[in-house]
């Protein structure tokens, strides 16, 4: 059963009605950016908790349902009890997805749209670019003011998705490597990994929170930053792994990189004659030792004792299918880490 209403701030409302259920078909118009947005009347708990990371953090979370609508997308989080004064206490925040501000009202978003600085500029430095696939990264320094703000923007957007990973306040601890993708209209945030500028001596921290947004989750941006999180390393001559804990759907996502992180340094020692032990892989995908051997009972191969000690036999046929998937090195812009 259909209904249509007019709404408040330039919203037109069809309710819908599917086995008792009740559901706000949302129709925001605009001649810069219209966008159609189903909401419900408050997002049921499974479809949220249910593989709602990409990353670290936990898989059980509780607390106050949020609908996000962005221009192009609209999908669900959870804001924890302690946090959800930072949206107002609304089930729907309208957000801007080039600089993450957010409203609790479309007709405040519309307008913010057409004056927005971000559109078209993102604070911090690009370090990767994807022409063919149209998204590029920025790393956005937590201790300068311009990156700041975006950064912990990020941060209350992340809260909706992490719980135990994420810090509010103390963004100049961490540099927020940002994805976004590009268009005629400008730039949209994807989602990001973070990373601590300084780590303890015995254990360097490739990676402390990734994040992908739901509507993205399926392009494989996750396993994207992950793999660009060790190029990073490699060019810092850091071995390195990520903080932990990591969640459920965290360990599935960074044991597949591992595979092919320990196979790429396979094929480079190959290429090298160099003998393939377990501290040479470590030393060429900058993973450390555990993380390799964790990654060696995954791929199930088989050790054979030699002159030169441990020595792996991997097949090797999926090789060329492997290397298309590494990230070229010739797109990534990173010389050291600041001091």
């Amino acid at each position: 059963m259909w209904a249509y209403s007019e709404a408040g701030n330039g919203r037109n409302v069809c309710t819908l009605v599917v086995n008792g259920t009740l559901f706000f078909l949302t129709v925001i118009p605009s001649t810069l950016c219209p966008f159609y947005v189903l909401v419900f009347d408050g997002c049921r708990k499974d479809s949220i908790t249910d593989g709602g990371l990409d990353g670290c953090g936990s898989d059980c979370m509780t607390g106050v349902p949020v609908q996000v609508v962005s221009p192009r997308h609209s999908f669900c989080g959870v804001a924890e009890h302690t946090v959800s004064s930072l949206f107002n206490h609304d089930s729907t925040v309208y957000l801007c997805d080039s600089c993450l501000c957010t409203s609790g009202h479309a007709g405040h978003l519309q307008k913010h749209l057409q004056r927005c600085s971000n559109a078209f500029w993102i604070p911090g430095d690009e370090i990767y670019r994807d022409e063919e696939r149209q998204f590029c990264v920025f790393v956005l320094d937590g201790r300068k003011a311009q990156c700041a703000a975006m950064a912990r923007r990020i941060c209350y957007l992340s809260k909706l998705f992490l719980i135990d990973k994420v810090t509010l306040d103390d963004v100049h601890f961490f540099s927020f490597n940002a994805l976004f993708e590009v268009d005629d209209e400008g730039f949209h945030f994807v989602g990001y990994f973070s990373k601590e500028w300084t780590s303890s001596s015995s254990c360097m921290n490739t990676l402390s929170c990734v994040m992908v947004l739901p509507p993205f989750r399926s392009k494989g941006y996750g396993s994207l930053l992950v793999r660009l999180s060790y190029a990073i390393a490699r060019v810092e001559g850091i071995v390195g792994t990520p903080e932990r804990p990591l969640s459920k759907s965290g360990n599935a996502l960074f044991r597949k990189v591992w595979r092919e992180e320990v196979l790429f340094a396979v094929f480079a020692l190959e290429e090298r004659g160099t003998p393939i032990t377990v501290g040479e892989l470590s030393k060429v995908s900058s993973l450390i030792v555990e993380d390799v051997l964790v990654a060696l009972q995954d791929l199930d191969v088989l050790f054979s004792v030699g002159r030169q000690g441990p020595l792996l036999v991997v097949n090797t046929s999926e090789k060329r299918k492997l290397l298309q998937r590494r990230l070229p090195a010739e797109m990534l812009y990173w010389t050291s880490a600041p001091s």
